[in-house]
């Protein structure tokens, strides 16, 4: 059906654009991580997308890149997640850390991602698991682990989910050692 928009955002917002095209404005939702990438207000973008039919509603799934795409459908097969958690889901999770992840049957690191517990993760890795092999960076790992303990001290220091989120984000992955991502993640935080 479509698979592809590309023309002017008018309306930009972390969970949705509006992208005009030949006079008609779609509404679009998109991941975080797609609404990052993507130009200001006014600017020409362009969008991979997947059509969402329901009993009720008619919904425009947006992403950045094809691999993005490939993995929301991907969630958005398994049993129990829908288009909207499959979308949370991406959006609390980098793409290659989800991917890792769900390699390895690491439910506990998928459990920290938006909307997914501890059943869930389990189901996305039992269904998902052989569908990815060889589309994983396996080196990631590590770095998750150091974030999952980061994400530990980050909470009983008082810090809220999304600012732990936007913190442990923006950290580089040259960065290894979990003391040192802590002291940049604090760093990252104390200017905000």
């Amino acid at each position: 059906m479509i698979y592809s928009i590309s023309g002017k955002i008018i309306v930009k917002k972390s969970n949705l654009i509006v992208i005009e095209t030949a006079g008609i404005g779609f509404k679009v939702a998109v991941s975080q991580r797609t609404s990052r990438s993507l130009p200001k207000v006014g600017k020409r973008a362009k969008l991979f997308c997947v059509i969402s039919v329901s009993r009720d509603n008619i919904d425009l799934y947006g992403f950045s890149d094809e691999k993005e795409l490939e993995v929301f459908e991907m969630l958005n097969g398994v049993n129990g997640i829908g288009p909207k958690s499959a979308l949370g889901i991406l959006s609390g999770f980098p793409i290659e850390r989800f991917l890792a992840a769900v390699s390895r049957g690491r439910s506990d690191l998928l459990a920290k991602a938006w909307g997914v517990g501890r059943k869930k993760a389990e189901r996305i890795i039992l269904e998902l698991k052989d569908k990815i092999k060889g589309k994983q960076n396996e080196e990631l790992l590590p770095l998750m682990e150091a974030d999952k303990e980061v994400e530990a001290a980050l909470k009983k220091l008082g810090y809220k989910r999304l600012e732990i989120y936007e913190a442990i984000k923006n950290l580089s992955p040259k960065t290894k050692k979990t003391e040192e991502r802590l002291k940049l993640a604090l760093k990252f935080l104390s200017k905000r």
